[in-house]
Formats: C-alpha cells, structure tokens, sequence
C-alpha cells in the first residue's frame, strides 16, 4: 500500500497541540517569570512553545516517520542525528541568550546537557503526538481496509451481475450469428475485462495505462449495448511514457462511466458526449447532465466509495462539480517501485 503523507499535519494535530500548550503553557511560563519577571518570562514561554513544537513536528512528523518508512535508512539516520544538535544548540544559546543576557561558554558537555535539556522539554508534548500518530495511523488502516472491503464486494457483485451478462451473452450469441469475427475480438474484450477485475480486487493502485485499456475494452462492450447512444471521448493531454508512471485506484474509470449511464440518458439521434480527459496530474471525466426520464433508485455508493479510497489511501481528494454539466476529476498518483503492479 502507497505510504500516506509524510510530514502533513491535520487539523486535530493542531488541536492537541493548541489543548497541551493551554495547559502546560501557564504551568511553565509561571516558573519563568516567577524567577526572572515579566519581561524575560514572557518572551522565554513564547521561545520554548515555537522551539518544542518545532522539534516535535520535525522529530514525529518528519524523521521517524521517515524512518519507520525505511525508504532513506541512512538519510534518516543522519537527520536524527542533525536534529539532536541542532536542537540542542538552538536550546543551549537560545536560554543563555534570553536568561541571562548572553551566549554562555560553549562545550561537548554542555551541549549533551542541553540535548537533555531540551528532550525533558519537549518530551511529554512529543509522547503526546507519537502516541496520536500512532492512533491515526490505525483508524486510517481499518478505514481502508473497510472502504476496500467494500469496493471488493461491489466488484465481485459487478463480476456475477446476472443482467450484465446476460446483456452481454446475449450480444456474444447475436454477433456469433452475424460476424463470427467481430464475436471473436468481443468474447475477447469481455475475459480481458473479467480479468483485469480479478487480477486488481486486491491491489489499491495501478498504472494508469492498464486502467486506460480496460476503460477502452469496458467501452467497447457498452457500445454493443446501447449502441450510439454515448459517445465517449478521450482526448490525452500527458505525454505517451507518463501513463506508466502514474496511478490510479483501479476500476476509477468503470465507477465514473456507469455513473454516467446509470444517471443520463442518450439517444441514437442526439448522443450524449462524455468526455474522458487525461492530464500529467489528474484524469477528468465531464457529461452533459441528462437526466433519464424514469427515475434512478441510487444510494451513490460508488462514487462515495472512490472517493474514499482515494482519500484513505493517498491523501488526495476526488473533486465532483455539478451544473450544466457533470464534472468528476480524480487525481493522479505517482509512480513508486512497491506501488506498481506487474502486467
């Protein structure tokens, strides 16, 4: 599974940290300006709640989780190991200078004992949001292992829909009657489609080329179906190579396309464009709304679904805009070594 965002803080982060600093704040700013008054207490609290959180946010959000990634071993190790200097020196000449009006007499000794120092500062705030972190990460897991449950369930009801191959059996028999040929290349485009549904129920992204070719052969099937009722469009906007390395949530263009069908109507006469356009960072499928006249039971579990698992799964957003027409724009992932899957 792609790794979520590193180093992006949440709205609750910010909660938490605004709630510990609420409270621990007061407790130790009272102690500064207890002992040193007003005008040097004020400004040290302000000093140690910028220095702590920041330590935190780079420590929590930033090394471990990079390290926890084991992508960067090694550059993982090195930025720990800045982070404890650095930190320690900003502690060590940052209170010299606001306490006692200088920059103190520099050591190795001095300096672990301001590393020390320092983690005794941040340490409960930085216990604080590992454990959170940690919480998030295992409400985000069970959140895409549901959402995937799920899709995986509506795959699998997709791959044994009586109607949908009944529908398609029964233009199989006809072509069989009339152009032995074209039911050939058509019984091939429908295993090519079982196929790829089956091949990716377990996988949480694919290249986006194999998702292209199964929208193709998905489309071919329809317009057998409904014949020129629906014209559908794609127009690539991204060079050839880039549709390799990039990603999407598999069955993305299946979900935006029976959407489309499930929802509007087209005529032979009067066909109803979609349009399926693909840019270096996200893929737009867009259709004049037309609604059909007998209305659709829908609860809109499929495209609540996609755009759950992107979310869940990359951090990214579906967009959805409604007017004259209907416009669904899904990101595109890039490409990561673990994430590709083999063809």
């Amino acid at each position: 599974m792609p790794a979520f965002s590193l180093n992006r803080l949440r709205a609750s982060d910010f909660r938490v940290m605004a709630v510990y600093w609420l409270l621990a704040g007061p407790l130790i700013g009272y102690g500064y300006v207890v002992q040193y008054g007003w005008r040097v207490g004020l400004p040290t609290i302000l000093y140690t709640i910028v220095l702590d959180t920041a330590a935190v946010y780079v420590l929590v959000f930033v090394i471990l989780r990079q390290l926890i990634s084991g992508r960067h071993l090694l550059g993982g190790l090195l930025a720990f190991f800045a982070f404890f200097v650095g930190s320690g020196l900003l502690y060590f000449f940052g209170y010299n200078a606001l306490l006692n009006n200088e920059f103190g007499h520099f050591s190795f000794l001095r300096m672990i004992w301001a590393v020390m120092q320092h983690g005794r500062s941040y340490g409960v705030l930085g216990v604080l949001m590992l454990g959170k972190s940690y919480f998030d990460a295992q409400h985000r897991l069970l959140r895409v292992q549901k959402a995937q449950a799920e899709s995986e369930l509506k795959t699998l009801r997709a791959q044994i829909d009586p109607h949908f191959l009944f529908n398609n059996l029964n233009i199989l028999y006809a072509l069989i009657q009339q152009d032995r040929e074209e039911a050939s290349h058509f019984l091939s485009c429908f295993s090519s489609l079982y196929r790829y549904l089956i091949r990716h129920r377990d996988v949480d992204l694919v290249p986006l080329e194999e998702e292209l070719r199964f929208a193709d052969e998905y489309i071919y099937l329809l317009r057998h179906r409904f014949g020129q009722a629906y014209d559908f469009q794609t127009t690539l906007h991204a060079p050839q190579a880039e549709l390799h390395t990039r990603l999407v949530v598999p069955g993305t263009l299946q979900v935006l396309i029976e959407n489309v069908i499930k929802h509007n109507r087209g005529g032979d006469d009067v066909p109803l464009l979609v349009t399926l356009d693909v840019h270096p960072a996200a893929l737009t499928v867009r259709n004049r709304v037309a609604p059909k006249r007998t209305a659709v039971d829908s609860t809109g579990t499929g495209l609540r679904n996609l755009r759950e698992r992107y979310r869940l799964l990359a951090d990214e957003e579906l967009q959805v805009q409604r007017d004259e027409f209907f416009t669904v724009t899904a990101p595109l992932l890039p490409a990561q070594p673990a994430a590709l899957i083999a063809s």
